[in-house]
């Protein structure tokens, strides 16, 4: 049986949240800042969500790769074909992803991180 959830305001909230809501309608500026900061919030939360994306599927292409033909490295071109994404893009996101190295002799390479290193 699922329960419904009532968040109920006391009067001062309320009265805070008139406060907060008269400013920003009576001040330009603020309007402003709290638009901004909308639009910050939502383009960081599309990033995160590409990234998150395109950083798994780069994963999965690798983790392919070693078990079909045991390759330790793939080149950034074959992840960039393989995945659909641009090599710049490969690049910047093999280089934050904490499951993934780049190769210290070709420095166009990656690989999965071995656990015990």
């Amino acid at each position: 049986m699922q329960s419904a959830v009532f968040v109920s305001y006391s009067h001062d909230d309320q009265a805070q949240l008139d406060w907060v809501l008269q400013l920003a309608s009576d001040n330009n500026l603020v309007s402003a800042l709290i638009a901004a900061a909308i639009i910050w919030l939502i383009g960081g939360s599309w990033k995160w969500w590409r990234d998150t994306k395109d950083g798994a599927a780069i994963l999965k292409f690798l983790t392919k790769s070693v078990a079909d033909a045991k390759n330790t490295f793939r080149s950034t071109e074959a992840i960039a074909s393989a995945t659909k994404l641009t090599e710049e893009r490969v690049e910047s996101l093999c280089s934050k992803h904490p499951k993934i190295r780049r190769n210290t002799k070709e420095k166009q390479s990656w690989r999965l991180v071995d656990h015990s290193e």
